[in-house]
């Protein structure tokens, strides 16, 4: 084995011991909520059905545990196996070409359900009298589905319009082609760039809100809180992006060269996994009621029960 298909190697194995973790950590969550709420079914379920920040808790969850999954049957262990057994006649089929378009959607999915996190937060500051608008329903109903179809709509151009999802030449999965680049930017931007840019709108505009003088005291310690909680989501896409910085290095390089280098793919999804990884390790510190029901094994505090229900 040469030492380029070793640091190939050692990526794969990173990046599916990084999914792992990752799913081993949102199944636990998920079941402690479901724990919970089977044990308070028959008194307290409404506390978690009306709970908001906990229902798009679990959505997020359910997107990393789905991703980490779709992410090692599509690209780690093909390429493992690739690496390791030699597989190197693969074809490019319909199916193929169907699971990296899925899985493109799953990955702009969990971005996009931080930009619901990060909504909460944003409309109980800056629109306090829209109560419709921190309803569990709106959310349940309403903003989470049009999640799921905006983004499987948004990326469906790149698998039947632009023809860009292809087998990777020398690779044993699929992908969204370098060439030309206009493709590929335009699904990161739907799947990575237009969520960073809300979360960051959202905080200047929070962030302006909170210097208002007339702000009512009652409300100020809230807001500082919700101010605080999408400074961390936005410090954790930062810290995301700073990650990506040597692949979006190597892929423009890339794109003068026409030639995709099997490292810098192998980064890329390492990458990917890494992000999932951040993403579960981070969602309680950005979501109060999920925080709390870890550490205390309890849905809400007694000693404010009608604060902590946002």
């Amino acid at each position: 084995m040469s030492y380029l298909n070793t640091v190939n190697s050692i990526f794969n194995l990173i990046s599916i011991f990084l999914d792992m973790i990752a799913f081993i950590i949102c199944l636990s969550f998920l079941s402690i909520i479901a724990y919970h709420f089977i044990q308070r079914n028959h008194h307290h379920h409404n506390q978690i059905i009306n709970n908001v920040p906990l229902i798009l808790s679990i959505n997020t969850l359910c997107i990393i545990i789905t991703k980490s999954i779709f992410q090692t049957i599509h690209i780690t262990i093909p390429t493992i196996m690739k690496d390791f057994h030699n597989i190197t006649q693969t074809e490019e089929t319909f199916i193929c070409r169907l699971k990296a378009y899925i899985l493109w959607s799953i990955v702009g999915q969990l971005y996009w359900s931080y930009v619901l996190l990060a909504f909460f937060r944003f409309v109980r500051i800056i629109y306090p009298k829209q109560l419709w608008l921190c309803r569990s329903f709106f959310y349940l109903y309403i903003l989470i589905p049009c999640q799921f179809i905006f983004v499987f709509i948004g990326i469906l151009p790149s698998f039947l319009f632009f023809d860009c999802i292809h087998l990777i030449p020398n690779e044993a999965f699929c992908d969204i082609l370098i060439k030309p680049a206009y493709f590929c930017a335009y699904s990161n931007t739907i799947a990575f760039g237009i969520p960073y840019t809300i979360l960051c709108i959202f905080y200047i505009k929070i962030g302006q809100k909170m210097r208002q003088p007339s702000m009512i005291r009652l409300h100020q310690e809230r807001n500082r809180r919700d101010y605080i909680v999408i400074k961390r989501m936005l410090l954790n896409s930062i810290l995301l992006c700073l990650i990506a910085v040597p692949y979006v290095v190597l892929y423009i390089i890339s794109i003068f060269y026409e030639y995709l280098n099997s490292t810098t793919l192998r980064f890329q999804w390492l990458s990917s996994s890494f992000g999932s990884f951040l993403f579960s390790l981070f969602l309680p510190l950005i979501t109060t009621q999920l925080g709390n029901l870890l550490k205390s094994n309890k849905i809400i505090p007694r000693n404010d029960q009608t604060e902590r229900r946002d």
